[in-house]
C-alpha cells in the first residue's frame, strides 16, 4: 500500500511538472488590490497634546504612589479608596500606554485631540491636588 502511494506521488510529480497554482484552486491567480489603511500623520498639535498628557499621567502616577505609601485615600473612583500599590501601578500604566499608543490611532483629529486635552486638564488638576497635599514624586513603584 505504502509503495503504491510512493509510486503515485513520484509519477504525478514527474508528469505534472511545476504548477504555480498547485493547491491554490481557482482563486489562486487573483491579484489583491486592497491596500492597508494608512493612518494620517500626526500634526504638531497632536504631538504636543500627546507628550503633555503622557508626562502629566506619569507625574500623577508618581505622586499617587507616594500617597498610597503614606496611607492617604485615593480620589480616583476607578482605583478605589485604598488601592494596593500593584493595582494602582497596573491601572495607571495601562492608562498611560493607552494614551500614548491607542489614542493616536483615532482617525478623527477633533476626537483624538479632545481626548488628549481632557486628559491634560484632568491630570493637571490631579497633580496640583496631590502636590498641595505635600505628596512628592516617588520613583519606587
Amino acid at each position: 500500500m505504502a509503495g503504491g502511494l510512493l509510486i503515485l506521488a513520484v509519477s504525478s510529480a514527474l508528469v505534472g511538472g511545476d504548477d504555480p497554482s498547485h493547491n491554490q484552486g481557482p482563486l489562486g491567480r487573483l491579484v489583491k488590490d486592497l491596500r492597508k489603511p494608512q493612518l494620517a500623520a500626526l500634526e504638531w498639535q497632536d504631538h504636543a497634546l500627546r507628550f503633555s498628557s503622557t508626562i502629566l499621567i506619569a507625574a500623577d502616577w508618581l505622586t499617587t504612589v507616594d500617597g498610597i505609601r503614606q496611607g492617604l485615600p485615593e480620589s480616583n473612583p476607578l482605583l478605589g479608596t485604598h488601592p494596593s500599590l500593584g493595582r494602582a501601578n497596573l491601572m495607571i500604566a495601562t492608562g498611560l500606554l493607552a494614551n500614548a499608543f491607542l489614542v493616536p490611532k483615532i482617525k478623527d483629529p477633533e476626537l483624538r485631540r479632545g481626548i488628549w486635552l481632557a486628559m491634560v486638564l484632568i491630570e493637571l488638576h490631579a497633580v496640583q491636588n496631590n502636590r498641595s497635599l505635600g505628596l512628592r514624586f516617588n520613583f519606587r513603584l
